[in-house]
C-alpha cells in the first residue's frame, strides 16, 4: 500500500503536467468504444433507480460531471487536481450548466452525511486513490440510506491476459491486488481481482448488485493503428454485449460496479 500523503502529491504534480493534454486520450477510437459502452450501461442503470443528487468523485476534468448534469442530475464534482478541475469549469461553462466544483481529498470530504443519493467515481478512481478502503467508507457516510455507488477499477486478471511472459502471469493470478507504476513519476494505479472489490464493498456496507466489463475485446491502451479497418458501430455494440455477459466480465480490462448502501 502506497502512502497515502506522497501519492496523493503525486497525483495532484502527475496531473497538472499532463492536464494540457488530458482529454486527448478520449478521442481515440478505443476510449470513445469504452465511453459508448459506460454511457450504455450507466443510462441503463439509473433509468431503474430514484435518483436526483450525484457526487462525481474524483471526477478529474467533468467529462462525466457534464453528461450526468445533462441527464437533468444535480452534480457535485470533486477532484484534488485543480488544473483538472479548470478543464472541468471550461466544460461546464461551454455547456452552460450548474455543476458545482470542490477541490479536495475524496476520502475525507466536507459533505454532511447523507447528503447524496448516489456517489459515481469513474475512471479507476479506486484503482489511484491512495486509501480505497478509506474511500469507500466516506462514500457511505456522505450517501443517503440505500443510496448508490458506481465505481470503476483496473481488473487485475483483465490485465493479466495482456501479459506475454508467463512467468509474470503466473505470479500476478495468485494475487488478489497488485501495483502498476503508471510512469517515471512514480504514479501507481491497484489492479483488483474481482472477488476482492466485493469483499472491500461488503466492508464499507455496500452490496454490488451489478457488473458491467468494459474492455474485453479492445482497451483504452490500444492505439487506432491496432483497430484499423474495424467498423466502430459493429464493434461498440459488441463490447457491449460483451459487458453485460457474466460469463465474460472477469476478462474485461476494467471492471464497473453498482452497489447500494446496506439499509440495517
Amino acid at each position: 500500500m502506497v502512502e497515502t500523503k506522497n501519492q496523493l502529491s503525486r497525483i495532484i504534480e502527475n496531473y497538472k503536467l499532463m492536464a494540457p493534454y488530458y482529454d486527448d486520450g478520449a478521442n481515440t477510437m478505443a476510449a470513445r468504444i469504452s465511453d459508448f459502452v459506460t454511457r450504455s450501461n450507466l443510462l441503463h442503470s439509473l433509468s431503474n433507480l430514484q435518483i436526483k443528487s450525484i457526487l462525481d468523485a474524483g471526477g478529474g476534468s467533468g467529462q462525466w460531471a457534464v453528461f450526468l448534469a445533462e441527464q437533468g442530475y444535480d452534480v457535485t464534482i470533486m477532484d484534488a487536481s485543480p488544473d483538472l478541475l479548470e478543464l472541468a469549469q471550461n466544460k461546464i461553462l461551454e455547456k452552460n450548466l450548474s455543476i458545482r466544483i470542490i477541490e479536495g481529498n475524496i476520502e475525507q470530504t466536507p459533505f454532511e452525511k447523507n447528503t447524496f443519493d448516489m456517489v459515481f467515481a469513474e475512471g479507476g478512481v479506486i484503482s489511484l486513490t491512495p486509501n480505497p478502503n478509506k474511500m469507500l467508507r466516506e462514500f457511505n457516510r456522505v450517501l443517503k440510506s440505500g443510496g448508490y455507488i458506481w465505481i470503476d477499477y483496473l481488473n487485475l486478471v483483465g490485465w493479466t491476459l495482456l501479459q506475454t511472459d508467463i512467468k509474470n502471469k503466473l505470479q500476478l493470478i495468485k494475487k488478489e491486488e497488485a501495483d502498476l507504476a503508471f510512469n517515471d513519476a512514480g504514479l501507481t494505479f491497484r489492479l483488483f481481482m474481482s472477488k476482492k472489490i466485493r469483499y472491500m464493498l461488503y466492508e464499507a456496507g455496500f452490496l454490488d448488485l451489478k457488473e458491467f466489463g468494459n474492455g474485453i475485446l479492445t482497451h483504452p491502451m490500444m492505439k487506432d493503428e491496432e483497430l484499423t479497418g474495424i467498423n466502430f458501430e459493429k464493434i461498440a455494440e459488441a463490447e457491449l454485449k460483451f459487458s453485460r455477459n457474466y460469463n465474460s466480465t472477469g476478462a474485461a480490462f476494467h471492471i464497473q460496479v453498482l452497489a447500494q448502501k446496506i439499509i440495517y
